[in-house]
């Protein structure tokens, strides 16, 4: 399948909100079609190192602004990962040969709430205490991530897992590191030398 892709210096993955300023000739246009035709379009993180092997498509959720000279600010959604085959440049616009990697499979409660109660904690302990149901109703391993900041190294590694069990053990372990020290978060010892 083809796809038209938009390299970033981020991570995109299902249900992460994506803020972008669109500014250059080439993305307004792509963006402007995204809209009009409701479609999707690509974000695949780019570095000095060129493209990584995988991507997630994305939809515009929220036209913020459009600005007189045509720039916009856009809030995006991921959707589906995939995995870049081949690309090639058309219109100033790289295109990607994609395929989509399998849907997550939802995880019994038993395995996954577990999971989702550290998170819980996690945000509390940062001080995020409101819209609760919100996280409560969360169900799946990347809705996990929303409200938590991580390394781009550390978001391909888990869009790079093909099991929702996999993930979770692997979210699971970074939350434990995590609650492990979240003595730090309540004290001036993270200033101290």
């Amino acid at each position: 399948m083809k796809l038209k892709l938009f390299p970033l210096d981020i991570v995109a993955f299902p249900l992460k909100f994506i803020p972008l300023h669109i500014f250059e000739e080439r993305y307004k246009k792509l963006i402007n079609e995204c809209i009009d035709q409701k479609s999707e379009f690509g974000i695949i993180y780019q570095d000095n190192n060129g493209l990584a092997k995988l991507g997630c498509t994305v939809s515009v959720k929220k036209l913020v602004n459009r600005y007189t000279d045509g720039r916009m600010d856009i809030v995006s959604v991921g959707n589906k990962i995939f995995r870049l085959e081949d690309q090639t440049l058309i219109n100033e616009i790289t295109v990607g040969d994609i395929t989509y990697l399998p849907e997550p499979i939802q995880l019994p409660n038993q395995i996954f709430d577990p999971l989702k109660e550290k998170y819980i904690k996690l945000l509390i302990i940062l001080g995020l205490k409101e819209n609760i149901d919100h996280h409560l109703s969360k169900t799946m391993t990347f809705e996990l991530l929303e409200m938590i900041q991580l390394s781009s190294q550390f978001e391909l590694e888990l869009i790079s897992i093909n099991s929702e069990k996999k993930r979770a053990e692997v979210l699971n372990k970074f939350f434990d590191s995590l609650l492990n020290k979240s003595s730090l978060f309540n004290s001036n010892e993270r200033f101290l030398s």
